[in-house]
């Protein structure tokens, strides 16, 4: 976790940016030389997030979106689908205590509602997959690259970059070619969820933006 005045110095500018981005159209680079598979449908996410559809409600679309165009960056970046099962499983829990916790500090929430959920679905994730199902959410508004040459690690770190990636609406590349997420973001429909985002803290503080802003600043870390 970050310490509290250096991660309102980052995620303050990061509100603005989102907000601003908001306003405008996303980046319109041509997707010529395009050569990612961009992934729209997954049995695996629609079971489980199938399972937040009332709760999410007219979030759901944006929320889906979002899932698919981090899922579709995650696995180019490493170029095999060895444990896109777990990656996927990752994806429909890492903002989801946003919407059952109501909670702007959510890492925690949606880690043990992920868990809560493989156990309620009958899910056969192996303890490799649980521990890096858990990291990836811990870890996906990770400030610094998450470390190691591990696969555990490589995975982790391609979910944490894809995240950025989608978060800021290319603005961040992150390595990822123009062409790639122009394509990505052409195929897969926003829906709303950037201004889903900007619209959080207002929606559960309020104008109580130094609260709010506090409770962000949870989720960032070293």
């Amino acid at each position: 976790m970050c310490k509290v005045n250096t991660c309102l110095w980052i995620i303050a500018p990061a509100f603005a940016l989102v907000a601003a981005l908001v306003l405008t159209s996303p980046i319109g680079a041509s997707t010529e030389g395009a050569d990612i598979q961009v992934i729209e449908s997954s049995p695996m996410v629609e079971k489980h997030l199938s399972q937040f559809k009332d709760i999410i409600g007219d979030d759901y679309a944006g929320y889906r979106g979002h899932i698919y165009r981090t899922l579709s960056f995650s696995l180019h970046f490493l170029a095999n689908e060895t444990h896109r099962g777990a990656i996927e499983a990752a994806l429909v829990y890492h903002d989801i205590g946003l919407w059952t916790d109501s909670e702007l500090a959510y890492l925690e929430p949606s880690t043990a509602k992920a868990m809560e959920m493989f156990k309620k679905l009958d899910d056969n994730f192996s303890k490799e997959d649980l521990s890096m199902i858990a990291d990836i959410i811990r870890n996906h508004h990770k400030i610094t690259t998450f470390e190691g040459d591990s696969d555990h690690a490589k995975v982790v770190e391609a979910v944490r970059k894809a995240d950025i990636i989608d978060a800021y609406m290319g603005m961040l590349t992150m390595g990822m070619s123009k062409a790639n997420i122009a394509l990505v973001t052409a195929t897969i429909p926003n829906a709303g969820f950037h201004k889903t985002l900007a619209n959080f803290v207002p929606r559960l503080h309020g104008w109580n933006f130094p609260r709010g802003l506090y409770e962000v600043s949870k989720i960032f870390r070293w």
